[in-house]
């Protein structure tokens, strides 16, 4: 069983790739991440620009979030990325090996509304990437914000992801009610500070007084 076990984790890796500006795209990035490690997938959260781009072909599943910023600009921290992506000489099946999924953020007041998102999702088909689910598009105008789009689609992400990769027999996903545990340390200088400091305290309290 370990073995099969082995081969399951290799497969079950999850790539989350953000470009945000204000820090909203990083935040869903996040909760992504973290609710693929409840469903036991092998989960990394990285900023476009600090991945290593030269191993996007090696990934079974990225999840892009990315907002628009400007008047359908990229965000800062996925300018490189995007260049890269346009790089006339990438093969049409570039990414032929690699399922994706991507969310847009944006603000509907605005011209170009999530046109980042939208032409990310076009190019990374282009390369030969299989969408796991339709472009979603995450609005701050709506009553309920962003979260009105990110919702149903992590819903309907999951979802699918388990139906491609299920857990093994007897491994169930971690609940959304169990805290993972803490790892905070105390390290042993601290501690011997706390010590000294009461001693010192100790020491310094009033001795009683002496009724003769």
């Amino acid at each position: 069983r370990d073995w099969v076990w082995t081969a399951m984790a290799a497969e079950r890796q999850l790539l989350v790739l953000y470009g945000s500006q204000t820090g909203t795209a990083e935040d869903v990035a996040a909760r992504v991440g973290r609710e693929g490690k409840r469903r036991h997938f092998r989960t990394r959260v990285v900023a476009m620009d600090s991945y290593d781009r030269s191993r996007l072909i090696l990934e079974p599943v990225v999840v892009c979030v990315c907002a628009t910023t400007g008047q359908g600009d990229e965000p800062d921290n996925m300018k490189q990325f995007w260049r890269f992506l346009l790089r006339k000489g990438l093969p049409a099946d570039s990414l032929r090996g690699v399922r994706f999924a991507v969310l847009g953020l944006g603000d509907s007041a605005y011209q170009k509304y999530n046109y980042v998102g939208k032409k990310l999702h076009r190019r990374l088909l282009q390369l030969g990437g299989a969408a796991l689910l339709p472009l979603a598009l995450g609005d701050d105008q709506h009553d309920l914000g962003p979260d009105a789009a990110v919702d149903p689609w992590l819903r309907q992400l999951w979802e699918t992801l388990l139906s491609l990769y299920p857990l093994p027999p007897g491994m169930e996903p971690i609940s959304d009610t169990t805290l993972y545990p803490h790892r905070l340390t105390v390290s042993p200088l601290i501690a011997a500070l706390g010590s000294l400091v009461a001693s010192f305290t100790t020491r310094l309290q009033p001795s009683p007084e002496l009724h003769c």
